[in-house]
């Protein structure tokens, strides 16, 4: 493989990440939409989604949050992160499983 192909794999893995948003930026794009759309009434939130380069789906989330809460982001409590942190560790082994259970079928094969 060249360099060229596997930076191309690279950046393709990357987009398939989602992007994240520091709670600063979530603040200050909730704001822009919220000023934005007070001085043009028209101005929908897919267009100042399209000017801050996000989905119109997540800005409208943090806008709705920001109006609730003066948040773009909820606060997890201990027994939130809790959860999450055991949801992971049972995801895991389950992930490393799935792999070996791919190798070990891949080596079979060659047998």
């Amino acid at each position: 493989m060249s360099a060229g192909e596997i930076e191309k794999a690279e950046s393709r893995d990357r987009s398939r990440l989602p992007r994240q948003y520091t709670e600063e930026y979530r603040l200050e794009a909730a704001g822009h939409c919220r000023k934005a759309r007070e001085a043009d009434p028209k101005k929908s939130i897919r267009e100042c989604a399209s000017e801050l380069g996000t989905s119109d789906k997540t800005l409208s989330d943090w806008a709705i949050r920001y109006g609730r809460t003066g948040k773009a982001t909820q606060a997890r409590t201990g027994e939130q992160k809790e959860l999450g942190e055991a949801r992971k560790r049972i995801r895991e082994p389950g992930s490393e499983n799935g792999f070996l259970k791919k190798a070990a079928a891949f080596f079979a094969r060659s047998l």
